[in-house]
């Protein structure tokens, strides 16, 4: 009777540990079987929407100019990923100290062509896309894309035959880019941008020699999207 006893005590104890054992081996077996992937769609979509963005930046590449652009850029959404836009943009320029320098020196720097503003037609590509979440309840949308442009540049130079009276021009050129836009609510997006423009120098200019500028621009800006 005392055996019978014991056997019925272990069994009580010991059935629940090997049930729980045993459900805990079943749900990983058909966990594994029954795994749902879930894609969260966006909120918003971009396509057939408008962005407005104004901006600001530095041309960090020009040793003789300390140039500060400061301009709009429309975009208008051909699908979630393409974006076929219109920038323009004005640039504030300051001598730089090298200029400074060189000037006391009596060393001429007149002839270095500069770009006075700009208007762009360009294309941007967004290839990647993603989510990013502050705490447990906001939740950002974010992505990266690639611009190809073409414009003209407005230009301020000094003719080799008259190197005293500063001449003005219109320049044309083209640009490649490469940025990132936060969208830090459904309608307004943070965006960061750089950009590698090129515009052919007037052939006067630059001591006579003409060529390519090269100016390099890092904005930031604030875009809506409506």
């Amino acid at each position: 009777m005392k055996k019978v006893l014991i056997f019925l005590m272990l069994g009580i104890f010991v059935s629940p540990i090997f049930a729980s054992s045993l459900d805990s081996e079943v749900d990983k077996y058909w966990g594994e079987r029954r795994k749902i992937k879930v894609i969260q769609k966006k909120e918003f979509t971009k396509k057939s929407k408008i962005e407005a963005t104004i901006y600001g930046g530095i041309v960090p590449n020009d040793a003789f100019y300390n140039s500060v652009p400061m301009g709009i850029k429309v975009d208008y959404f051909l699908s979630e990923f393409l974006s076929a836009n219109l920038a323009a943009s004005y640039n504030l320029i300051f001598d730089s100290s090298t200029v400074s320098t060189l000037t006391k020196l009596g060393v001429n720097v007149d002839f270095i062509e500069r770009a006075n503003w700009q208007v762009l037609l360009g294309m941007d590509y967004s290839f990647l896309y993603g989510k990013a979440a502050f705490g447990t309840t906001t939740l950002s949308y974010f992505d990266m894309y690639t611009s190809f442009m073409l414009g003209v540049f407005g230009t301020s130079y000094y003719d080799k035959a008259n190197p005293t009276e500063e001449q003005t021009g219109i320049d044309f050129g083209a640009g490649v880019g490469l940025g990132i836009r936060f969208y830090l609510t459904k309608s307004i997006s943070f965006r960061l941008e750089g950009r590698q423009e090129f515009f052919l120098r007037t052939s006067t200019s630059n001591g006579g020699q003409g060529g390519v500028q090269k100016p390099l621009e890092l904005v930031v800006g604030i875009g809506w999207l409506f």
